[in-house]
């Protein structure tokens, strides 16, 4: 009798372990559970586009060197088609170089005006010989005592500066002068900007090759985003630009693409190509900041637009879901095929299928604590006239690009 007893004892508890077990997964299971929403079908502006991060650095960010040194032209004594003679006297310097005809001849062509600037070995004109051969003639070809002092005692290869006309922190624009040499030859700003560093003050040697300044133009900004291969093609210049930094939260900046690389960067057999993007108004942006960037590609106004995960796809057929009642109240759902145009990651154009303020269901996953997640591109299964089956998250799948730093971007405005 006490054998039976035991024995019944141990059926009741492997029986409601078993049952709670059972139980309890069957709680799990309907903890998850597919459900659908619905939303209207918006009118409005859709904006399709391309976006990577970068950092900001300066268009204009270069040295200047002894090397872009001049001599301003004083006059010019001969026109184009004029006869001259050996020796006659072609070009005065405003430092008291003269430049002479090497020969006698025919002068062909002028480049040079009073007021010009003339860089070592610029050509200042040129002219034909009796013999019908054309010459170019330089600045090299001028004769100055001061010159020739110079080369004595430096060998030519170094300039003594006379005067420098600026210091560091200066802001300048380009064509000023920066230092005056005592052979007559001043170096100008190439471009506008702040000098950063200067290395020469008055009565120093300069090598001709040496660096003189610094400059960096710090209101002239750029960045520079790594666009994913796939996306590249629709990358143009002059395209518009939205630029947002992470000093500067819920500010934006517009841009304008300026280059497109040509080459890529190949990671882990994705190729990245770099996307150069001219900052309009910088205002506080620094050099060195962080930067997002989105490239606007597509745009189209008064477009018929729902989110990508309201079309269904099987085959070549794209489809949606649009709520239905019967007679008896009973909800369900008919399947309208439709045809697409633009898409980014969040929206897709309906070109045709479909009319303002109809409704068509998204689905969603809904769990026990009421919180929902939807977003999920479909694909044709068994699932009411689609399913759940295949798909991706927006940005990938059928209607998005690759998603590994240039991302698709951009959503409808407008609606209703």
């Amino acid at each position: 009798m006490k054998k039976w007893v035991i024995i019944s004892v141990i059926i009741v508890v492997v029986g409601g372990t078993s049952g709670w077990f059972i139980y309890s997964k069957k709680n799990q299971t309907q903890n998850v559970m597919a459900t659908a929403q619905t939303i209207t079908v918006q009118k409005g502006k859709l904006e399709v586009a391309v976006s990577g991060s970068g950092s900001v650095t300066a268009i204009t960010d270069e040295d200047v060197t002894a090397a872009n040194t001049i001599q301003v032209v004083d006059r010019v004594s001969v026109t184009s088609g004029e006869s001259v003679d050996k020796g006659d006297t072609l070009v005065t310097f405003e430092n008291g170089d003269v430049v002479t005809a090497p020969k006698d001849g025919e002068i062909t062509k002028v480049y040079v005006v009073s007021g010009s600037g003339a860089s070592k070995g610029k050509v200042l004109l040129r002219m034909e010989d009796e013999d019908g051969v054309t010459m170019p003639i330089t600045s090299e070809d001028s004769s100055n005592s001061s010159n020739s002092s110079v080369s004595e005692n430096t060998g030519g290869s170094s300039l003594i500066a006379d005067t420098v006309s600026v210091k560091e922190g200066d802001v300048v624009k380009a064509g000023v002068t920066l230092v005056t040499f005592t052979d007559g030859s001043i170096l100008k700003a190439p471009v506008t900007g702040t000098i950063t560093s200067l290395s020469v003050k008055s009565g120093d040697s300069v090598q001709s090759s040496a660096t003189v300044a610094h400059m960096t133009n710090y209101s002239s900004l750029e960045t520079t985003i790594s666009v994913d291969e796939l996306d590249i093609p629709k990358v143009k210049v002059g395209q518009s630009v939205k630029i947002t930094a992470s000093a500067f939260e819920g500010e934006t900046f517009d841009g304008t693409v300026m280059k497109v690389s040509n080459e890529g960067t190949s990671t882990n057999g994705v190729s990245t190509f770099d996307v150069t993007i001219k900052i309009k108004n910088p205002k506080s942006l620094k050099i060195g900041m962080s930067t997002e960037a989105s490239i606007l590609i597509q745009s189209k106004e008064n477009a018929l637009y729902v989110p990508v995960e309201a079309v269904y796809k099987n085959g070549d057929e794209k489809y949606v879901l649009v709520p239905t009642s019967t007679n008896d109240s009973t909800q369900s759902t008919k399947k309208v095929t439709v045809k697409t145009g633009i898409t980014n990651d969040t929206s897709v154009e309906i070109t045709s299928g479909l009319t303002e303020g109809e409704f068509v269901e998204i689905p969603s996953v809904q769990s026990r604590g009421n919180s929902s997640q939807g977003g999920f591109m479909m694909q044709g299964g068994n699932f009411p006239a689609g399913g759940f089956q295949g798909g991706g998250f927006p940005g990938e799948g059928n209607f998005g690009g690759r998603n590994n730093g240039s991302n698709q971007t951009g959503g409808g405005q407008g609606g209703k």
